[in-house]
């Protein structure tokens, strides 16, 4: 007998959000987690499928963070603006508490085991098939612990697609670096909104959190990584404070932390199991972060590998399942996928006469409502 039937490598959104579903359904399940909780990890922040916070059964534990709900998205080029309702409400949650709040929620379940700072060195093979990981902790000790399902919920650079060989298909290399920062007492606007600035070729984002405090984010050029990983903070606020009226607004914020940044995020599929092992979260998809849909494709992909887990609990076919799952995972993510990836590459200086053409339209309404029926068939 498996000391588990599942095990999940990785205890961010994705790894934690599967190990709350396991629970509920009473499935004997070890979380393991490199890191060490509360901890934080490079994100988009954005969560704007709120409803998957009543099926994992944290949303009153998520209000209690006192997090803001984001109605509007505004969205700058040079030194104009639009702004428009979004279509529900958006959550910002900084992922250190964020994170912990759902490890908290999946080990409230007697079945399900959390272990940090435990490193999975490799894993375990039997006729073929992963039957297990070999764990080591801080001092070097190594475990073996076995399972009937290895799941790989840790990130882009996966051990567990490394060991199992999971190809990738479906990839663009890295496009564009990514550095944010948590600011307190940024002056925020009347209504607080999404905030994007294309600015340069650049994109900034403010993405409001609690009362008094925001992420900053910039996706930067290729060429300038060098100089912000050497003075990450400087070198950042004096790219965003030239973001249409930011300069006035961070007087007097506060850094917390660190500015962290990543030379950028390669954009992939990769196949999702074999025989014995699953991926979930980056470890199977990843896209550039700028339409911020990471945290909720990662939450969406763990409740559809929860079903497949409950199936195939009950006599279904792990292959069938899982193959219905590839199938059913690419053709949902696959036009976001798409359309980021179109977004980025497009990103460049604007022309002044292209500024000249925005000005007049932001700042005419009689030219916006004649516009109006127009995108209206666009998007039909």
């Amino acid at each position: 007998m498996s000391d588990y039937e599942v095990i999940i490598v990785g205890a961010r959104v994705a790894g934690a959000s599967l190990a709350i579903r396991l629970g509920q359904l009473g499935i004997r399940t070890l979380v393991v987690e490199k890191a060490r909780f509360p901890s934080d990890t490079l994100s988009t922040h954005l969560l704007s499928h709120q409803h998957y916070l009543d099926v994992l059964g944290v949303k009153e534990k998520v209000a209690g963070l006192g997090l803001r709900e984001i109605r509007r998205m505004r969205t700058y080029i040079g030194k104009s603006f639009t702004e428009a309702e979004r279509d529900g409400a958006t959550v910002i949650p900084g992922r250190a508490s964020f994170d912990s709040l759902l490890m908290e929620e999946a080990t409230a379940f007697e079945t399900v085991e959390f272990k940090e700072e435990m490193q999975v060195r490799r894993l375990l093979w039997t006729d073929g098939a992963v039957t297990g990981v070999e764990i080591v902790d801080r001092k070097g000790k190594k475990t073996e612990l076995t399972a009937g399902l290895v799941v790989g919920a840790d990130g882009r650079n996966s051990t567990v697609a490394a060991e199992a060989g999971a190809a990738m298909y479906d990839y663009t290399p890295a496009q564009r670096p990514v550095f944010y920062g948590y600011y307190e007492g940024v002056s925020p606007l009347p209504d607080p909104a999404v905030e994007i600035f294309l600015e340069e070729g650049r994109i900034g984002f403010v993405f409001p959190m609690q009362e008094g405090m925001d992420c900053l984010g910039l996706e930067i050029h290729p060429e300038e990584f060098k100089s912000f990983a050497r003075n990450p903070q400087n070198e950042f606020e004096e790219v965003f404070k030239r973001m249409y009226g930011m300069e006035a607004r961070m007087e007097g914020s506060v850094l917390h932390g660190k500015v962290i940044g990543t030379p950028g995020v390669p954009n992939f599929f990769r196949e999702p199991y074999g025989r014995g092992w699953a991926l979930i979260g980056d470890a199977a998809h990843a896209k550039d972060p700028s339409t911020g849909l990471g945290m909720n494709d990662a939450i969406w992909q763990a409740l559809l590998l929860a079903e497949v887990i409950q199936k195939t609990a009950d006599g279904a076919s792990f292959e069938e399942e899982m193959e219905k799952y590839r199938k059913e995972r690419d053709e949902v993510l696959k036009p976001s996928y798409d359309f980021t990836l179109g977004y980025i590459s497009t990103l460049r200086s604007w022309t002044e006469e292209e500024l000249e053409a925005f000005r007049k339209w932001a700042s005419n309404p009689v030219m916006v409502k004649n516009q109006v029926p127009a995108f209206t068939e666009m998007f039909k």
